[in-house]
């Protein structure tokens, strides 16, 4: 496969050197393509998070089981898995900006269709739509979002997604189920298809950006390139994140309702590991031309099991509780250098930024597909003790290889990946 460079001078936005550039006098909404495409991230992952505050709601209101609710929860997930990769070959193909631009419509739709639901299979639709924008979103939205700064600066602006994720899983749940309360679900989506269209509205007027037509890679050039140091010590990572992020969200609530704590305050325990989420994201986004690399990568890694060490050690609220607020701070680091270390990584090696980030939500996908079901079975076979310290045990393992591997290839994500790009003839 050729590999096709990107180039600054193909570049036609506006001049952002850094996330700090932003502020300023008043200009034209076009000339903000970054800040529309944190917005495209925001509302996109409040579209995802903010079910799970109402699914109860929409439980007791449609009659359905539990089994047909986590359906509904896993739904997303599956869309993710399915089409991630698709929607990156299509986006560096016909274009990123009209492929986000498509997807922010589908976000938007399937927040009407969520108020509109009248009985599970209706809902079950919405749910599968919200999957299919957001499986847009993290590929060709980011990946345009991403373009409209200059080469050198995208791994910052890779690494801001992430606050802006958090945000959304921090304010999501928490505006959703307050407007429930409110004015019943419908209230709900219908104040997220108005921020939705928003967002919508606001990344059609960008600029489109680059205009480089990247190839499809073959499937053996796409193994390769799953294989290489970069990006599979970024699945790796993102895949031990997400799991140790579906894992705690079920079943930490699980024990502390059992340990008799209120609604409340197990929400604000969550809350307070989302705080923490959205604090050390933006400073890793600060300091992510260092971070973002084999070394930094692995370090987190092995990070990632300190969290869970209390919670197999006791099921008290006091160690459960201290699992679920740390954890946000692994969180934070972890998704912030995961994300842009596999997509620059895969991108240096020949392919788009959309296919990139589409072979890196390979991960991502399966482990919200699998986590909220796979958990709680897990638990109930071997136990929390040993479902929390098995995971810990992984992911010491896979830290202690990424940083075995960080000795021996030495150099930035680019040189690293070039290491391993299939030669061309």
């Amino acid at each position: 496969m050729r590999a096709v460079a990107t180039s600054s001078a193909r570049w036609s936005g506006p001049s952002l050197n850094s996330l700090r550039d932003l502020g300023g006098r008043p200009a034209a909404l076009a000339k903000r393509p970054l800040w529309a495409g944190y917005l495209f991230v925001l509302t996109g992952n409040m579209s995802l998070f903010t079910f799970f505050a109402v699914a109860p709601t929409f439980r007791d209101e449609l009659g359905i089981t539990d089994f047909e609710t986590s359906l509904l929860l896993t739904v997303a997930g599956a869309m993710v898995l399915a089409l991630s990769v698709p929607f990156g070959f299509l986006a560096d193909r016909l274009g990123r900006h009209r492929v986000a631009v498509a997807a922010a419509g589908f976000v938007t739709a399937s927040a009407v269709w969520h108020a509109l639901a009248t009985d599970y299979w209706s809902l079950m639709a919405a749910r599968a739509m919200a999957g299919v924008g957001f499986a847009g979103m993290l590929t060709a939205g980011i990946a345009w979002t991403a373009s409209s700064v200059p080469p050198e600066r995208r791994a910052k602006a890779l690494g801001g997604v992430i606050p802006a994720a958090a945000v959304a899983a921090l304010v999501g749940p928490l505006l959703g189920g307050q407007l429930t309360d409110l004015g019943g679900t419908e209230l709900a989506y219908v104040v997220l298809a108005l921020l939705s269209g928003l967002a919508l509205a606001w990344v059609a007027i960008c600029p489109a950006g680059e205009t480089t037509r990247h190839p499809q890679p073959s499937r053996r050039e796409l193994g390769r390139i799953l294989r290489s140091a970069v990006v599979l010590t970024a699945l790796a990572l993102m895949l031990l994140a997400v799991l140790v992020d579906q894992m705690v969200s079920l079943l930490v609530p699980l024990q502390l309702d059992e340990n008799g704590l209120s609604a409340g305050a197990i929400g604000a325990i969550l809350a307070a590991g989302g705080v923490l989420w959205v604090l050390f994201a933006l400073i890793s986004v600060r300091f992510a031309e260092r971070i973002v690399n084999l070394r930094g990568a692995g370090l987190v890694t092995l990070a990632i099991a300190l969290p869970l060490i209390p919670l197999a050690l006791s099921t008290s609220t006091a160690m459960q509780a201290t699992g679920a607020i740390s954890r946000g701070i692994v969180l934070g680091i972890s998704f912030t250098i995961a994300f842009p270390l596999g997509a620059l990584g895969a991108e240096a090696m020949g392919v788009g930024l959309a296919t990139a980030n589409g072979a890196l939500m390979i991960s991502s996908g399966l482990a919200m597909t699998l986590g909220p079901i796979g958990s709680e079975r897990v638990a109930d076979a071997i136990g929390q003790t040993w479902t929390y310290g098995g995971l810990a045990i992984c992911a010491a393992v896979a830290g202690t290889l990424m940083l075995v591997a960080s000795r021996s290839q030495r150099g930035n994500i680019a040189s690293v990946a070039a290491a391993h790009r299939p030669r061309t003839t």
